[in-house]
């Protein structure tokens, strides 16, 4: 073993946690209040799984990068460190887009991106430590899972926002009888 893993294993956990705290900046600040009032599906966890869920799969992201990172050579780890950094980057943009921006639909975009990355971030990292790739699934499955409850939110909330846009709008008239000339 050589006397920097232990360095690069702590330093790489430490990056992933540094993405969960800016991500959770933008999602304190929404989180008790706009998102409650959104319309969920019956199948959203309680509030309590979600912090518990991603500490896990930051610590194992953390330890798959280290993994990576002192298994591959120089020529081996540009492009899966490369797509790490960008999975790391959407995660935490949707944070900002659908908390932070309190945008479903753009979350819902990038949580799709973000799967594509995580997926191809899986694979490259198998080519060359397997383990590491065989780490980053259950980072997928909760992706995948968070894809589908995202896509569960924006339809469930669309017609009250489209709603919401028309009165806001005064399109119609407010009693004043129709709205169509006769």
């Amino acid at each position: 073993m050589n006397l920097l893993e232990p360095f690069v294993f702590f330093a790489s956990v430490v990056l992933c946690f540094i993405a969960a705290a800016i991500g959770s900046h933008y999602t304190e600040k929404s989180v008790d209040s706009w998102y409650p009032s959104l319309n969920k599906p019956v199948f959203t966890p309680p509030d309590w799984v979600f912090p518990v869920v991603w500490s896990v799969l930051y610590f194992l992201m953390g330890i798959s990068l280290a993994t990576i990172l002192t298994q591959g050579t120089h020529e081996q780890i540009g492009l899966p460190v490369s797509l790490f950094a960008l999975q790391l980057l959407l995660n935490m943009a949707w944070s900002y887009i659908f908390f932070g921006q309190k945008n479903p639909l753009g979350g819902f975009v990038t949580v799709v991106l973000l799967w594509f990355t995580v997926a191809f971030t899986s694979l490259s990292f198998a080519s060359i430590a397997f383990e590491a790739g065989l780490m980053l699934l259950p980072y997928l499955l909760w992706v995948s899972f968070a894809l589908v409850l995202n896509w569960s939110i924006v339809r469930a909330n669309h017609r009250i926002r489209s709603i919401k846009s028309v009165d806001h709008l005064h399109v119609f008239p407010k009693n004043k009888g129709t709205p169509l000339p006769h």
